[in-house]
């Protein structure tokens, strides 16, 4: 079996349970991983400001790929290593679209989040986010006026422009209305958002810039994840892991299966393939 040098995995529905915590037996999988040279990068599509404690304060945890690939930071310096950003003359073409529908935006900008004032106490009256959405509003938010002001007075290029909840009915003419716009990718992390990047922006080219700046052949990484954002990085990696709950098209596309996010199928993962254990039984 392959030895990996360089181990990418996603967030939300892959590493972290459902509370936003770590379980006990992947840390200690990370720990032992680590301790045996292997680079663990969490690749996400959230920002740097949104990474959680349960992750960041582990020591060994160094670079992470944000924003879907947007961004590539070492966590450490807070220093941006790599960028694929949204020009921002376009960011604000995609803002003047959007403010003819009620949704509820925000904009990804150095690592922090961003959005109009007043508008994470509207989130559930205004924009019918779910209950279950609640977690999205606690951001540490940059809050301003307006976004396209705020885009334009600071030519500011966004990492990325989120809209966390969109009805289905709506989620769809959004998207055919963005996709008529060139320039852009449109991806999903779960079933009920929307997220905007430039072209060519994705978790695999931003899995590839960290790679080059490390010196590490794409032959031995290894990555892991569950939903449509992470397609280009399982295709980039030498080992591709689908969890147990991913969509139909991602288990399509991975080498391998693991267990569910609630069974800690990274976990065993990484006991597996990157520890080779023995016993480690997979979905």
């Amino acid at each position: 079996m392959r030895d990996y040098t360089l181990f990418a995995f996603d967030l939300d529905g892959t590493m972290l349970q459902k509370d936003g915590s770590l379980s006990p037996r992947t840390i200690a999988a990370c720990q032992e991983a680590a301790a045996r040279g292997i680079e663990l990068v969490p690749t996400t599509g959230r920002l740097l400001g949104f990474l959680p404690k349960s992750l960041t304060d582990l020591p060994f945890i160094r670079y992470a790929v944000t924003s879907n690939g947007a961004a590539v930071y070492d966590i450490l310096s807070e220093k941006r290593l790599y960028s694929c950003l949204l020009p921002w003359q376009q960011a604000i073409d995609i803002l003047d679209l959007l403010r003819e529908f009620p949704v509820y935006v925000e904009i990804y900008a150095e690592g922090r989040p961003v959005v109009r004032q007043g508008d994470p106490a509207r989130a559930f009256e205004v924009y019918g986010f779910p209950e279950h959405k609640g977690i999205y509003l606690k951001k540490n938010y940059l809050q301003v006026r307006s976004l396209r002001e705020y885009i334009k007075e600071g030519q500011v290029c966004p990492e990325k422009i989120n809209l966390p909840y969109v009805p289905e009915g709506l989620r769809q003419e959004l998207r055919r209305l963005l996709l008529q716009q060139e320039g852009l990718n449109l991806v999903s992390s779960v079933f009920d958002n929307l997220e905007i990047n430039a072209a060519g922006c994705h978790k695999g080219n931003g899995l590839a810039a960290l790679c080059q700046i490390l010196g590490i052949d794409r032959e031995h990484t290894a990555a892991i994840g569950d939903n449509g954002n992470d397609r280009e990085m399982l295709e980039y990696a030498g080992l591709s892991i689908a969890m147990g709950n991913a969509t139909p098209e991602i288990k399509k596309i991975a080498g391998a299966v693991t267990a569910s996010c609630e069974e800690d199928g990274a976990a065993l993962a990484i006991e597996k393939y990157l520890l080779k254990k023995s016993g480690c039984d997979m979905a």
